[in-house]
């Protein structure tokens, strides 16, 4: 098995007793973390899989997810990690479509089950004596994993990809912003999004240590307590994080804070700036396994306003009408359904992202939103992240969403939803009085609404889908 080839093998070998997994169940050495996959992928092999099978896990954050994921990988079959906020039916689906094989559960989940697909508990793989290895040699080009987009452009789509992918990501990830054996990346993301599942690879590759945080442990109280030198953020946890004593006593013990996932507001990093925290912005999609562009700790706040440069050479482009193009070592096998996995290129070899972007005069990325956020309002073209960006620039205003919503002379016309931090900056006429200074009328929001209680903080993008259907129910409510 080339080295190369496996993550875990280098790390095994050369530092078996440093902490690969830390949590509050304990800590588990590489070696410990290699002996407990190579268990695992025996059972599923003894279970009736073989390479090329998928398998569904169904998991909350814990120590053995890690250890599940690379027990797949270890066995040669694919892991489709499910997202956990999902209805059952529609992970069902999924299964089904996928035509999975088995699905891995947690306790939390023990009663789920999906017809004709055996469950394996997760316990029991773990507690499994000891049975002879999977016979499976580790191939960087072999399936590992199918992660389900976004759906910002539509419907989730389930993208496939390689450990050699994710494994580039993590090589091109690492040159960018050092990790070393001895560091601790906290696993704040979940580990059915690819911005977790990076995680896993970068510390891997480089003999760092991955701390899991359980749904109940709070970010500041984990950096804190299991020394974390490296956090990935979305703009959300960031903002809660720069408000509180502890928040910013946690951050400013980092070595690096990645900032990603959305747009981030201009405040927001200003103020991370101004403390002087090592905060480094990226831009990444599901497809390339991660990140695509970041900028470094110490980058001048110019740079962090931008996602940054290219990780790889020759990866990024942007086509004649600003969409934003990627290719190379970390782009992903294709989409997949129940048959073989699809990659849509362009002529010349590209992928096309679906957002919009350009570069600066230094090569940096300035992503400028969505192709399919942009709507129509009297034959006039609205970008909803330009407003969002010009919202985001008035003082106590920390987030900012825009949708359409329908109108009978106009087609559509767009509304706001402002997060501020603190209530007396909720000042509606303050809004639009700024934006008519600044940006064409027709693009001003005919109506500013407080953020929901009810958004979900802990997602990785705004659903903004969901947003519409509020600001449409506020509409009609109104018109009663």
């Amino acid at each position: 098995m080339s080295e190369r080839s496996w993550p875990l093998a280098v790390p095994a070998s050369h530092i078996s007793d440093a902490p690969a997994i830390v949590c509050s169940d304990g800590v588990t050495t590489f070696s410990e973390y290699a002996e407990h996959v190579e268990r695992i992928a025996g059972v599923f092999h003894r279970s009736g899989i073989r390479p090329g099978d998928r398998i569904a896990i169904l998991s909350l954050p814990s120590v053995d997810y890690p250890k599940l994921l690379m027990g797949c990988f270890h066995a040669g079959a694919v892991a489709c990690p499910l997202n956990t906020r999902v209805p059952r039916q529609s992970l069902a689906d999924f299964c089904q479509r996928l035509d999975v094989k088995a699905l891995c559960v947690d306790e939390a989940f023990s009663n789920v089950s999906f017809d004709g697909i055996p469950s394996l508990e997760a316990t029991e793989i773990l507690d499994a004596s000891p049975t002879e290895p999977a016979p499976h040699l580790v191939d960087p080009r072999q399936p590992a994993v199918i992660l389900s987009t976004s759906g910002s452009s539509g419907e989730p789509k389930s993208a496939l990809h390689t450990l050699g992918s994710l494994s580039q990501n993590a090589f091109a990830s690492n040159r960018n912003l050092p990790l070393n054996s001895g560091d601790r990346w906290l696993l704040s993301l979940p580990l059915f999004h690819v911005s977790g599942l990076g995680i896993v690879f970068r510390c891997l590759w480089s003999g760092a240590a991955i701390v899991v945080r359980k749904p109940e442990e709070t970010l500041e109280d984990l950096i804190l307590q299991y020394d974390v030198t490296h956090v990935s953020l979305v703009a959300t946890q960031l903002f809660r994080l720069l408000q509180t004593q502890k928040g910013m006593e946690a951050l400013g013990k980092l070595k690096a804070i990645l900032v990603g996932g959305s747009a981030i507001p201009a405040s927001v990093i200003g103020e991370a700036y101004v403390r002087k925290l090592p905060i480094c912005t990226t831009y990444g999609l599901t497809e390339t396994g991660s990140q695509v562009t970041a900028t470094r700790p110490g980058d001048p706040l110019r740079t962090l306003q931008t996602s940054g440069r290219p990780l790889l050479p020759d990866t990024v482009s942007i086509s004649p009408d600003g969409e934003i193009l990627v290719r190379g070592a970390t782009l992903f096998q294709g989409y997949v359904d129940s048959g073989k996995a699809e990659l849509p290129l362009t002529p010349e070899g590209w992928f096309a992202t679906g957002d919009l972007g350009e570069f600066d005069a230094a090569g940096n990325l300035r992503v400028l939103g969505r192709r399919d956020n942009m709507f129509t309002s009297g034959g006039e073209n609205i970008q909803p992240e330009e407003v969002e960006r010009w919202l985001c620039r008035l003082e106590g205003v920390v987030e900012a969403v825009v949708v359409p919503v329908q109108n009978a002379e106009f087609g559509a016309r767009p509304v706001a939803f402002v997060r501020v931090a603190q209530k007396e900056f909720m000042q509606p006429i303050r809004f639009q009085l700024f934006l008519e200074e600044n940006i064409p009328g027709y693009k001003v929001p005919d109506i500013f609404l407080p953020w929901p209680d009810e958004r979900d903080e802990h997602g990785m993008k705004i659903d903004r889908e969901h947003l519409r259907d509020l600001a449409e129910l506020h509409q009609q409510t109104e018109e009663v």
